[in-house]
């Protein structure tokens, strides 16, 4: 019985009712003058925490001031380790009906443009806009082009502004090859988009109306198919995780929740849980946008993909909408989350948690496994 489901509020209610007819009939009748005044003082006293305990449970339900029993209780602990929705093996199993990698066709071409360099880098057109923008991949040590081997795949999403560069120059890809080295990993490709084009327009990684960014389709769809096309990688679900930190965070939490054909499950850095676009681009109505809260997805209609959440409960833009995320997550959704005690919204906050979110997926998902 989770501190965000109705059994919390039931319950307190229920006590509440019974204390009150009690003391409004006068029973029980047991003992004399004094015990009876005793009882009856100890049932005032329980009838009163159980209206606190019931308004603090309507109130959490409402605002999400603790999203678990141990984020209750653990409150003075430097970090809570909670697990929400189904299990991982479920979520990494699921059939999920709809596109997916395996249908993809079309020429292949797996020549590199830059022969030997783990380190690759492309210029595609974005859709919706008619420009270029650069996609960076890297490449496990000792990838063959022209070797039938396939790799699992990491979908590098950046903040916001940002660039696949300052993607790469976090502390991911060390991670990942140090983690691969000891065998904690199975050897992976990175795929690292530009998110957004033009650059500096926040498009909150959603499809815009005709003739503007497509930025949904070029993450989900777009990129995903021109690896298959290009790159040695694997086309089941279980072997595509996107991973972002804040507002690469949401967007890797979107791509996941929203496309569970194509990804397995997110890696998501104090990211968030609704769209916050900036002022100046807002291109689709409150019902259009309806689609995109992922609270209400995660409570409604949750699908089976495996999400591991950092954030921080003094990380304002962050930690709102993850409690009421992970209030909601039901399975087959299954949700691991880290939530810090301390820590802003930057990167020496996130970037120690690296291996923690790696290690997750080397266990949750498969093809990972090292």
């Amino acid at each position: 019985m989770e501190l965000t489901e109705p059994g919390p509020v039931i319950l307190f209610a229920g006590v509440a009712v019974v204390l009150f007819l009690l003391l409004v009939l006068g029973r029980p009748r047991w003992g004399g003058r004094v015990a009876r005044a005793g009882l009856r003082g100890a049932q005032v006293l329980v009838l009163n925490l159980a209206v606190v305990a019931l308004c603090f449970t309507l109130l959490n339900d409402q605002y999400v001031f603790y999203s678990s029993w141990a984020d209750l209780l653990g409150s003075r602990s430097t970090q809570v380790l909670e697990h929400h929705g189904g299990s991982a093996r479920s979520a990494e199993q699921a059939r999920v009906p709809g596109p997916s990698l395996a249908d993809v066709s079309g020429r292949r071409d797996f020549r590199l443009p830059q022969p030997g360099a783990r380190l690759q880098s492309y210029s595609l057109r974005y859709p919706g806009t008619g420009m270029t923008a650069t996609v960076l991949v890297h490449l496990p040590s000792g990838y063959d082009p022209s070797s039938a081997r396939t790799y699992p795949v990491v979908l590098g999403l950046h903040g916001f502004p940002g660039t696949p560069a300052g993607f790469a120059h976090l502390n991911f890809l060390a991670t990942a090859d140090t983690m691969t080295a000891e065998h904690r990993l199975a050897p992976s490709i990175f795929v690292i988009p530009t998110v957004d084009v033009p650059d500096g327009l926040d498009t909150e990684c959603i499809d815009g109306p005709a003739g503007t960014p497509q930025t949904e389709t070029w993450l989900a769809r777009e990129i995903p198919e021109w690896a298959v096309q290009h790159l040695r990688v694997r086309t089941d679900r279980s072997a595509w995780v996107t991973m972002g930190y804040s507002y690469g965070g949401w967007c890797a939490a979107l791509l996941a929740m929203r496309h569970p054909g194509i990804f397995g499950g997110a890696i998501v850095l104090q990211g968030y849980f609704r769209p916050d676009f900036l002022s100046g681009y807002d291109p689709l109505s409150p019902s259009a946008l309806r689609p995109y809260d992922l609270v209400r997805l995660a409570r409604y209609r949750p699908p089976p993909v495996g999400l591991w959440v950092l954030t921080s409960r003094q990380d304002s833009l962050s930690y709102p909408s993850t409690a009421a995320f992970l209030a909601a997550a039901r399975a087959p959704l299954d949700v691991t989350a880290t939530v810090l005690a301390t820590g802003g919204h930057r990167a020496s906050v996130f970037e120690p948690y690296s291996a923690a979110a790696l290690t997750w997926v080397a266990r949750t998902f498969e093809p990972f496994r090292g």
